[in-house]
């Protein structure tokens, strides 16, 4: 439920706050007093846009926060909330700045978000029914999505959506051979020649690097040969190499040894020089002897270079990617060669699965059927009880192709008038109708209806008397268990409140402003009285004010 509504800079209104209850709460006023203001302030915190004619100072920020409390409940539904609501927290304060630069600023919970954050959570926690808001009344998805919640389908759903997305992934297989069919002879030429040139050398980053090691080798045999032997004959030099200095430094280490035995290690490390510098000079030695230029071993391997080079810059740039080249080259090589074993076996399967898939298909259509039939007798009832006394309603199932929610195609159909076929709600509801509808919709949906706030502007268009008595019951009933806020003229349905606020204007400084007062029983009293009579409330009014306000406290209506 939402607990509290601040809104600063808005419209008539410098700065109000109002605190709502659970059940229904109704809002009274004259016309122009900023009621559908109010409602306007809580469509922005919860994402919509503002119009900036409705700032009050434009050199000042208009802010709107709103606070709900969330139950359990509804966190089990969104699970989206606990992103904002720290642990064992239940409030949720929206809230949402319009600054004079004229950029948007919004928080949920002292977290930044963003507009579609916003609106997604809104969507979530109220459900607006004004003169602009009954475009789902329009909608087969709509239509289709209500119905689902009465038909306590969801196993069926998953059953079914298993067995579609394996169907579409098929389908899409199917889709891509077709496709290289139109041109699979000379796919199948290309590949080849593909594969071929990509098996001339092996796809290994290991064996490349080998062979380019190898190649360094055979092309630079001249220079190493050279430069190894430099290397033997300055080691083995009889006047400076390092084996002749070291034959001649032991004799002198030994007379250090002689006069002092902590000098030992340096005959040792000598001892460990002179093997090292023998061990470099056996490998420098063999190394000479394997060192070698074959002109034809070169070339050969210069040419496989060459070839990886190729490669890399046709279908590289990385070996990597080279390799990733050559087995996307063959599985496509080999799904052509074998294209008719390939889409035989694909079309039975798929075959196989679209039958399943109608099977599963079908069991939601005759749920839904079903379903259809309950709601046309419980929404006929409602709006016979809402004063439309001849409409028909029909909750009409059309076949569809195959999609994400099953077969069929959902159209709510009426006729309000006696005489008149039924038609597409988008044809014929008027506002006052669609308000009515809307609400019987409710009364239908409300033990499947996860959102927890209902707000209702101009529900009471084109109606009065007795029909505002029936209004005001439904809208009572609906408030149970969720919270509705109610914009009302109509006396009949503002005795049912459960906690009734006045929005009027007043005077300061020369200055209109809008207030809020909640009313007591008292001040309930003579509210009504003065929407029954005018401006000024008689004594007869305040009479039949109390007179409706005790007949609006009875569990149940007496029916004529």
């Amino acid at each position: 439920m939402i607990s509290q509504l601040s809104i600063k800079n808005f419209g008539l209104f410098d700065h109000i706050t109002i605190d709502f209850s659970r059940g229904l709460n109704i809002l009274t006023g004259e016309t122009g007093a900023g009621k559908s203001i109010l409602i306007d302030g809580l469509r922005y915190a919860l994402g919509e846009r503002l119009d900036p004619s409705q700032i009050r100072d434009p050199q000042q920020p208009c802010a709107v926060e709103a606070v709900f409390e969330i139950s359990k409940k509804l966190v089990n539904d969104y699970e989206a909330l606990l992103e904002f609501l720290p642990e064992k927290e239940t409030s949720l304060i929206i809230n949402r700045a319009y600054l004079p630069d004229g950029r948007n600023r919004a928080k949920i919970n002292g977290l930044s978000v963003t507009l579609a954050q916003l609106k997604e959570l809104g969507n979530h926690l109220l459900d607006f029914h004004g003169p602009h808001d009954h475009q789902m009344l329009l909608s087969s998805d709509a239509h289709l999505s209500m119905l689902d919640r009465l038909s306590d389908i969801d196993a069926l759903k998953n059953e079914y959506s298993e067995i579609y997305r394996k169907y579409l992934e098929l389908s899409r297989e199917q889709e891509k051979l077709k496709e290289l069919s139109s041109s699979r002879e000379r796919d199948i030429e290309i590949l080849k020649h593909q594969i071929r040139e990509l098996e001339q050398v092996p796809l290994e980053e290991e064996k490349y690097t080998e062979l380019l090691e190898k190649q360094s080798r055979l092309n630079n045999s001249e220079k190493l040969y050279e430069r190894a032997g430099q290397l033997i004959n300055t080691l083995e030099n009889d006047e400076s190499g390092i084996s002749q200095a070291i034959t001649k430094a032991f004799p002198y280490t030994r007379l250090l040894n002689n006069i002092d035995p902590a000098t030992s290690v340096l005959t040792e490390n000598l001892s460990h020089i002179q093997e090292k510098s023998d061990e470099i000079l056996s490998y420098l030695r063999s190394y000479l002897e394997n060192l070698s230029f074959e002109p034809q071993e070169a070339n050969e391997i210069n040419k496989f270079c060459d070839t990886y080079i190729e490669l890399k810059r046709k279908y590289g740039p990385s070996l990597d990617e080279v390799r990733k080249f050559y087995q996307s080259a063959k599985e496509k090589y080999d799904t052509l060669v074998n294209f008719e074993i390939n889409s035989n076996e694909l079309n039975e399967k798929i075959n196989s699965l679209e039958k399943e898939l109608r099977q599963s298909a079908q069991k939601i259509t005759k749920k839904r059927k079903a379903t259809a039939d309950g709601l046309k007798e419980t929404i006929e009832k409602e709006l016979k009880e809402l004063g439309i006394m001849h409409a028909r309603f029909e909750c009409k199932i059309e076949k569809a192709e195959l999609n994400p929610d099953g077969q069929d195609r959902v159209i709510f159909y009426i006729s309000p008038n006696a005489g008149e076929d039924l038609k597409p709600l988008a044809e014929i509801v008027s506002s006052g109708e669609a308000a009515r509808l809307m609400l019987a919709l409710k009364k239908a949906l409300i033990k499947v209806d996860p959102i927890p706030v209902l707000i209702f502007d101009e529900i009471d268009a084109q109606i009065g008397g007795r029909l505002g008595t029936i209004t005001g019951k439904k809208l009572k009933e609906l408030s149970t268990d969720r919270q509705v806020i109610l914009i009302t003229h109509l006396p009949q349905i503002a005795s049912f409140a459960d906690t009734h606020f006045k929005i009027y204007k007043k005077v300061e400084n020369n200055r209109t402003t809008t207030a809020i007062e909640e009313l007591d029983a008292g001040t309930k009293i003579k509210e009504i009285a003065k929407m029954m009579s005018g401006e000024k409330e008689s004594a007869i009014a305040l009479t039949h004010a109390r007179e409706m306000l005790t007949q609006a406290k009875k569990p149940a209506l007496a029916k004529g």
